[in-house]
């Protein structure tokens, strides 16, 4: 018959190797796939485990930012045509 204290150094020995199991399962599906992609400078998503490649909002509506200067001067230069525009007749 077993002793009671071999029961508890087995059931001792098979959580510590549950527990190590469960961390490098963590480290090697979250944890370093996170920091190569934050390193890139990507997104990561705990929620989906996958690297995300932020966009531009220019990238997705084909609009460039004007500078500042350029559209001031051209609303001085024709307040006509930014008053048609605008939708006023």
């Amino acid at each position: 018959m077993p002793s009671t204290f071999n029961k508890f150094k087995y059931a001792f020995l098979g959580s510590l190797l549950l527990i190590v199991t469960v961390l490098a399962a963590y480290q090697f599906l979250y944890a370093v796939p996170q920091k190569k992609c934050e390193a890139a400078g990507d997104w990561w998503s705990f929620r989906y485990r996958e690297c995300a490649h932020p966009m531009r909002i220019v990238d997705i509506t084909g609009r460039h930012k004007q500078a500042a200067g350029a559209t001031a001067a051209a609303a001085s230069a024709s307040p006509a045509a930014s008053a048609s525009a605008a939708g006023h007749p």
